[in-house]
């Protein structure tokens, strides 16, 4: 049964994202999945009523084909980017549908599974958002889990607003020779809103590289969370993996939680990492105001320089503006 499976804080992978607390184990007792499968996993398993499959083809003058999924309640998801060819997935983690509080929150789990065949690239990009008052009793979970052939890419993005709970997970397994990961995101909560982003990237062959960038900003009553590991096989010579996440805590009784890993079984790589989290940076707030800005503009203008570092070039042009209008409405207090 699911409710054996479900983490709590004790499960050091979920110690600082309660799942159990936050669905309530009673109520998921009556589901059953595979035994085996990850936590989000099973759930989005024993949820989903469908399969949904997204096959990319080859394009012509160097197209690259869209695809756009809406997740809510349970979905299970096949991608397949077979060789040569390059796709853009978006994902939308969506939960806005009423559900009355006696039977507890509310729960979407999606689970989306990608192959990225040799020298094949793949963007995806993920928005979690935050709707309304009502996600105060939502919990969101979505977990990819991505194969990369030889001399693939895979390039993701996500932008996450937090919920009662809200976990994005990413795994992904480099299976080929020179293939390349980056990761980046941020997330921004504010007073009952959590949003996690963990993942785990293994390299298992030589020569790939992985760049990983996450910030986040939390207000009073706000938590995020940011665990990152990063896995080195003994036989993953050449591998280049740097992975970063930056954290600001904009009011007292905000909370940030990170944990980045490197865990190295070949001689012959580079990798790194780093974490910081604090405060707005006072100096640069005074160097604004010092020239006539007025403080709360000058504040909302530092931290959306600071959150906006982690959009990529490669982010579509309506994503960016979508991007950057959702940072400026969060930083302007509506939910």
């Amino acid at each position: 049964m699911i409710a054996a499976e479900l983490p709590n804080r004790r499960v050091e992978a979920w110690k600082y994202s309660d799942l159990r607390a936050a669905i309530g184990g009673d109520r998921i007792a009556r589901l059953e999945a595979p035994t085996g499968a990850t936590p989000i996993a099973a759930l989005a398993t024993a949820m989903s009523t469908g399969e949904t499959r997204c096959r990319f083809t080859v394009g012509e003058d160097g197209d690259v084909w869209t695809s756009e999924l809406f997740h809510d309640t349970g979905q299970v998801t096949k991608v397949l980017a077979p060789v040569g060819t390059e796709g853009l997935l978006v994902e939308n983690l969506t939960s806005i549908a009423y559900q009355n509080p006696s039977d507890g929150p509310k729960l979407s789990a999606a689970l989306t599974e990608i192959v990225v065949e040799d020298h094949a690239t793949l963007t995806r990009v993920v928005q979690q958002r935050s709707w309304s008052v009502i996600d105060a009793d939502i919990v969101q979970l979505s977990e990819v889990r991505v194969t990369l052939g030889e001399g693939a890419k895979f390039r993701q993005f996500v932008l996450a607003e937090g919920a009662k709970l809200a976990r994005i997970e990413t795994h992904v397994s480099v299976q080929g020779e020179g293939a390349e990961v980056e990761l980046n995101g941020l997330y921004m909560c504010h007073v009952g809103r959590h949003a996690d982003l963990t993942s785990v990237i293994e390299h298992k062959a030589g020569a790939g590289q992985t760049r990983q960038l996450i910030k986040g900003a939390a207000r009073k009553g706000g938590r995020g969370v940011f665990q990152g590991k990063i896995v080195v096989e003994r036989g993953a010579q050449k591998t280049d993996a740097r992975q970063y996440h930056h954290g600001m805590l904009l009011e007292d009784g905000a909370e940030i939680f990170a944990k980045p890993e490197l865990l190295i079984h070949a001689d012959d790589v580079q990798c790194a990492h780093g974490n910081t989290a604090g405060g707005l940076d006072e100096s640069a707030l005074f160097y604004m105001r010092a020239r006539g800005v007025p403080e709360a503009q000058a504040r909302a203008l530092l931290i959306e320089a600071f959150l906006s570092e982690t959009i990529p070039d490669w982010t579509p042009p309506d994503v960016r503006v979508e991007i950057e209008t959702r940072i400026r409405t969060w930083l302007g207090g509506a939910p």
